[in-house]
């Protein structure tokens, strides 16, 4: 037994929320992370009863400066407490304490809070618990430091074997069917069809010369070449065995792993730890060899003239003619040609499933693909990473956002019973996704909470990202009253704050004009939404939109129609002309013409059935992101603005 004297401190402004939490941590995926506010006994209760940001933020000691640390603090209810933003006024620490302090942990996070590298000590947890102010300073009441010896990370893959990889002169395939049309004759079909040359392709087949006009060989020895790109469609168990051959011969740069079975099954773990032997035996030997997957679908690359996910093409249109800004990068497969097939109006300029990740990571992808000065878009979609690629996938996204392009991310595994699936489906560790949102969205990512969400700012992001967002306030216009009202109810939520912007005298002249043109002025005042009724045509929703996009107090623009209205050319090609969208009367013809000449963005909403869906593909091939609610319009519109005020 013994007896321990302390300091007895003065706290000023003790009571609840008084006490403020400051923690670094080493997070597996994204390494050093700084997690602060209300601390000592209130911290769970916080964090349970508040919404997100208010309680406690992380944001990662690595990317962020002192003074960005503090700009995340400043959400929390306890720097509202320290800095006086309360009922009292009374400021209990000034802003520059709060840098010193974070100064610090962002200096112990340099040097003591990553793995890799020399020997040495990684400090795994580092908690200061609670905090209180005391006479304008900030004193440690309690603490909690973790440490453990420096763990080592995977060596870093040639990142330049991406190049032939993606663009590659020579191809080569393992298991297609000299019979029937199997997976790997599916993917070799693809590949011709995207305009792969067959005399550069070969087929590893013993006991066969030729398939669809491709060359085979016996073996991998007896490949005629170094190839660029390698295909394996075989099953599970004999992928180490290729893999070995493929290294021990030198006969490939860039591999396709199709199969599954080799980490998110059980009993697969066998096959990858050969997989992953023969792996750093490449590396060892300097050898330029990387793979993909496994349990991948395949790639998709437009430049590279190839197409091996093994969907048959009428499942799966990819025309050459799209928008084609997009670059995919998605661990789940179905996920992603479930996306695509469901804009008709895209074909990515790379689509990658990358599976297991057992070689190549998203965050490899990200950093070779952002050299391509063609794709303004990434969309990612990630149930885990390895040790610390969640940082290099931040770091990344940072340079890319620097850049003016933007950045689509989606992130599975959110609770208990997500891990374990993402666990079970891609052999990923799912991480802590409170950590992930908010680094990633601190590198300027825009973080997606669900898939239609995920879908629709991407719509935006592909369709309208090269256009002027200078600001938040929204013009709108709709032909049915609900829809108004719809609008304005939605101009606000978690990460998005719209206005309603107030027309100036000359904005009302010119749309009054296009009222009293339109029969109108006697059912509709001007105001925001306007509000057309059905009664409105589409010449009338045409002369509204270009009075918006005239009027320097409007950013943002909605055109919502509900489209069962007589007055307008809504539906397929097959109606009548003058009530289908072929009419070059119609709205869709109009808007496509207005986009030609807009600087600003515009959105439209399409709140019918399936009869409208002609018109809704049709607003999207003419450039314009289409929903079918106004809500979600606005709420898509809001995100996205909102990422790029914050650049």
């Amino acid at each position: 037994r013994g007896v321990l004297v302390v300091e007895m401190v003065q706290i000023d402004g003790e009571g609840v929320g008084s006490e403020a939490i400051f923690a670094l941590r080493h997070n597996r995926e994204f390494g050093p992370v700084i997690t602060m506010g209300v601390g000592g006994v209130d911290t769970e209760l916080f964090g349970e009863a508040c919404k997100k940001g208010l309680s406690v933020v992380s944001a990662s000691a690595a990317l962020l400066e002192p003074e960005e640390l503090l700009a995340a603090f400043k959400s929390t209810l306890a720097y509202r407490r320290l800095a006086g933003q309360t009922r009292t006024k009374q400021r209990l620490v000034e802003d520059a304490e709060l840098v010193k302090l974070l100064a610090g942990l962002k200096a112990i996070a340099a040097e003591l809070g990553n793995d890799g590298g020399a020997e040495g000590w990684t400090v795994t947890e580092l908690e200061m618990n609670p905090f209180v102010a005391s006479r304008g300073r900030l004193v440690a009441l309690d603490g909690l430091l973790k440490f453990r010896k420096r763990a080592c990370l995977p060596l870093p893959r040639p990142i330049g074997s991406l190049e032939p990889m993606l663009k590659p002169s020579s191809l080569g395939i393992i298991g297609v069917s000299g019979k029937g049309m199997n997976m790997g004759r599916i993917i070799l079909n693809n590949a011709l069809a995207a305009g792969f040359e067959r005399s550069r392709a070969y087929i590893v087949r013993p006991n066969a010369t030729e398939i669809d006009g491709v060359r085979c060989v016996p073996s991998i020895k007896d490949l005629p070449e170094r190839v660029d790109l390698f295909i394996v469609a075989v099953g599970a168990e004999q992928v180490p065995g290729l893999m070995e051959e493929l290294v021990e011969h030198d006969k490939a740069i860039g591999v396709i792993l199709i199969p599954g079975g080799m980490g998110e099954k059980e009993g697969g773990e066998v096959h990858e730890a050969r997989l992953k032997s023969a792996l750093l035996k490449a590396r060892e030997l300097n050898r330029p060899l990387v793979a993909n997957g496994g349990n991948c679908l395949g790639i998709y690359s437009k430049p590279g003239r190839y197409h091996t996910i093994f969907i048959p093409t009428n499942k799966l249109v990819l025309r050459p003619d799209r928008h084609s800004n997009v670059a995919y990068l998605s661990q789940s497969g179905a996920f992603m040609i479930s996306r695509l097939s469901k804009l008709s109006w895209l074909t990515p300029r790379y689509a990658v499933s990358t599976g297991n990740q057992a070689d190549l990571t998203i965050p490899d992808f990200v950093k070779y693909l952002a050299r391509d000065p063609e794709v303004k878009t990434f969309a990612i979609y990630s149930e885990g990473f390895k040790d610390a690629d969640g940082l290099e996938l931040a770091k990344a996204v940072r340079e890319v956002v620097a850049q003016g392009r933007d950045v689509v991310f989606y992130k599975a595994g959110r609770t208990a019973e997500g891990m374990s699936a993402t666990s079970g489906h891609t052999a990923s560790l799912a991480g802590d996704y409170d950590v992930c949102a908010a680094v990633l969205e601190q590198a300027g990512a825009i973080v997606a909470r669900s898939f239609d969400e995920y879908l629709d700012v991407l719509r935006i992001s592909a369709l309208m990202g090269n256009k002027e967002w200078k600001g938040r306030r929204l013009a709108a216009l709709s032909n049915a009253g609900y829809e108004s009202v719809g609008i304005s109810d939605a101009l606000r939520g978690e990460g998005w704050d719209l206005r309603l912007t107030k027309f100036g005298a000359a904005s009302r002249e010119r749309l009054q004009a296009a009222l009293v043109k339109g029969k109108l002025d006697s059912l509709v005042d001007v105001r925001n939404p306007l509000d057309l009724t059905p009664m409105a045509d589409d010449e009338t929703h045409e002369e509204a939109i270009r009075a918006f996009l005239a009027d320097e107090e409007v950013d943002l623009v909605l055109c919502a129609t509900v489209p069962l209205t007589a007055r307008m050319a809504t539906l397929g090609e097959d109606a009548p002309e003058e009530q289908s969208i072929r009419s070059p009367g119609s709205l869709v013809n109009r808007l496509a013409r207005v986009m030609k000449e807009a600087s600003k963005p515009v959105v439209v909403s399409i709140d019918s059935g399936y009869l409208y869906d002609p018109m809704a593909r049709a607003f999207e091939e003419a450039g314009l992101p289409t929903f079918r609610s106004a809500d979600a319009a606005v709420r898509a519109l809001g995100l996205y603005v909102e990422s790029k005020l914050r650049r």
